[in-house]
Order: structure tokens, then sequence, then C-alpha cells
């Protein structure tokens, strides 16, 4: 019995997205890297770039039958196929689909901010990399974040993929 082709989520090195649609596209698997744009600070200009909406995954639309899931798990970069166990999960196709919409469709479509008014974060990017605070707003793809010290505080407006909640490991 023929297996139907759904669409699966593969998990991805670590910034491999990319390679791994390249490696899977070239064996004949359709593949989708949903990306959006983001202006990339340089230190002499800015720049409008793209970036994947979901770092460290690609989507890819097969059955998994017949060695196609082998075919699939030995692609350079892939790590895994997202599911329950040892057994696959396929992602349903009308998630993909809004995805695509969302993406085509708006100029501002991206990330939703990770942090919430109030959680303790931590910057990873930029010049203010390490600095732990509190969120004090959110509002479209940008975050307030508070540092407070001596009975002062001190805030800055961050990229919300600048920053991701804190854990403290002390």
């Amino acid at each position: 019995m023929e297996e139907e082709s759904r669409w699966y989520a593969v998990h991805t090195r670590s910034h491999h997205e990319r390679t791994v649609e390249k490696e899977l596209a070239a064996q004949n698997f359709e593949v989708y890297l949903p990306e959006y744009r983001t202006m990339s600070k340089r230190k002499d200009r800015k720049k409008e770039i793209k970036r994947p909406l979901f770092p460290g995954y690609v989507f890819v639309h097969t059955e998994l039958s017949g060695g196609k899931r082998i075919a699939v798990l030995q692609t350079k970069g892939v790590v895994r196929i997202i599911g329950a166990g040892y057994k696959p999960v396929p992602v349903p196709d009308h998630e993909l689909e809004s995805v695509r919409i969302l993406l085509s469709n708006s100029s501002d479509a991206g990330p939703c901010p990770a942090a919430e008014k109030g959680q303790l974060v931590q910057v990873m990017e930029g010049p203010l990399r390490g600095v732990v605070g509190v969120v004090e707003a959110t509002k479209k793809r940008k975050i307030v974040v508070s540092v407070e010290l001596v009975g002062r505080a001190v805030s800055a407006t961050l990229d919300t993929d600048a920053v991701v909640p804190y854990l403290d490991n002390s």
C-alpha cells in the first residue's frame, strides 16, 4: 500500500536551513523554508536580509516509505524528522498554507515576541549582548527591556529576535 505524501518538519543543524533546503531539492523533494525580511545592522549601514521564520527547521513534502525517510535523514545538515518518539508526525497542510499566505501578503510578517511584559530576558546580539533585563513593553517586532540598578532604571528598545527568555543557571 502506497503511503500518502504529507508535510514533515525536519530539524537541521544550527544555521543549516538553506543547505538542507538545497540538498533536499537536489534530491527532487518538495521543500519549503519559510523566511521573513528583517533589517541587519552592519557597522557602516543597514541591510535588508531574509531569515528563517523557524530557525533550525525546514519542511519537506513526501511519503516516508520506499527509502525516502532514509534519504531525508542522510541529507547533509539534517538532524531528525520531528515526531513522537521514532514516528514522524506530519504537519497539517492548513498550517503551512497559512504561513505561506501570511508571508506573501504581509510586509511585516515575522516571528512573534517570545517574551511577555514582566518577563526576565537576556540580549543575545548587538552591542547590548549579555544584558539581562525585564520586558517593559512589546510592540510589533520591537521590545522595550529595562535594567534596574541602585534604584535607577535604564531601558532600550530592541528587535524581538535579539532577546531570549533568561534562564538563571546559578
